[in-house]
């Protein structure tokens, strides 16, 4: 027989599980908006691989890369996601990530020509970032700073743009 106390720590592992369930479904969901952002952006000339840096140490987000690095890289292009910790290795990605827990160091990421950022803290296009995920109407949508990403020299479809959240 189930005590009161037993039930109470089923409920909160339960509730713990779905928690976690619907925050990996979330990071799964921002992946394939980045690789969509990679085919709606006209990129420099690369050498077929495309590098996406992930600024911190957040495993999930990381596994969530990585799974759709290796179902969408194509012979024609490979997608390679890698971890730093450190904003001055933010150097050389053709992408970078900031999660949430890492916003700060935005300022020290953002500007830099032909490297798309991307952030998930409400408000962080105003700060410089390219484009911000957003929690809109109980779905995940982005924002995007035109003026940001036309500093980057990076060139953006109109369809993406259409999709987007303007600010």
């Amino acid at each position: 027989m189930m005590t009161k106390n037993s039930i109470k720590v089923i409920a909160v592992l339960f509730l713990l599980s779905v928690q976690l369930f619907a925050q990996n479904e979330a990071e799964k969901v921002k992946s394939l908006f980045v690789y969509n952002f990679t085919r709606y952006i006209e990129w420099p000339q690369t050498d077929g691989t495309f590098y996406i840096g992930v600024l911190g140490s957040d495993q999930n987000l990381l596994a969530a890369f990585r799974e759709m690095a290796s179902k969408k890289s194509t012979p024609s292009m490979k997608i390679i996601v890698k971890q730093f910790s450190n904003p001055t290795e933010a150097e050389g990605y053709n992408l970078v990530y900031i999660p949430e827990s890492n916003s700060r160091s935005l300022k020290q990421i953002s500007g830099r020509t032909k490297t798309l950022v991307v952030t998930e803290k409400a408000g962080m296009t105003k700060y410089g970032s390219d484009i911000n995920f957003v929690q809109h109407g109980g779905k995940i949508r982005f924002e995007m700073n035109k003026g940001s990403i036309d500093k980057t020299e990076l060139k953006v479809s109109s369809q993406l743009m259409s999709l987007a959240i303007m600010v």
